[in-house]
Parts: structure tokens; C-alpha cells; sequence
């Protein structure tokens, strides 16, 4: 277990998903220890990161917001890195 991971609380919903033979990790997590809002994030193959900026009531809630962007996007949306602005 990573320190980093050491101060999260897991949610029970946290695991894989695949769509379209790709996969990713969906990761709902809160500080642990206490009753802080959820945070939802989604982690591609190549390890490249997607975090709400919005925290989540329960973890239900941030499951539901993964399953309405796979629903909107796709599971490709989740493939590559924003653009970057220069």
C-alpha cells in the first residue's frame, strides 16, 4: 500500500470497466477516516488520469457520474490526455 493510498478511504465500488475492449479503473475515494464527500476518479491503461473537480455526496453518486460521462463519451473519452493550450 502506497502512503498516498494509506489516507484514502476506498469505496467498495471502486474496480474495472471495460467498454469496447478498452478498459480503465474507476476509483471512488474520500479521506479516510472521516464523512467527506466522494471523489471520483478514472484511470486509463498508459496510467493518464481523469479527476472531477466535483465531490460526490455518496459513492453511489460518483458511480452514477462515471456511468452518464461513459454514456455521453464513450470509455475512449477517458484514452488520452486533455489538449493543452500554448
Amino acid at each position: 500500500m502506497t502512503i498516498e493510498n494509506a489516507k484514502r478511504e476506498f469505496s467498495h465500488l471502486t474496480g474495472m470497466a471495460t467498454q469496447a475492449g478498452v478498459t480503465v479503473t474507476v476509483k471512488v475515494y474520500r479521506p479516510a477516516g472521516t464523512q467527506d464527500p466522494w471523489t471520483l476518479e478514472v484511470v486509463d491503461q498508459m496510467g493518464w488520469s481523469t479527476t472531477w473537480d466535483e465531490t460526490f455526496a455518496s459513492d453511489e453518486d460518483a458511480l452514477d457520474a462515471f456511468a452518464d460521462a461513459l454514456e455521453e463519451g464513450g470509455m475512449r473519452a477517458f484514452l488520452e490526455p486533455p489538449p493543452t493550450l500554448h
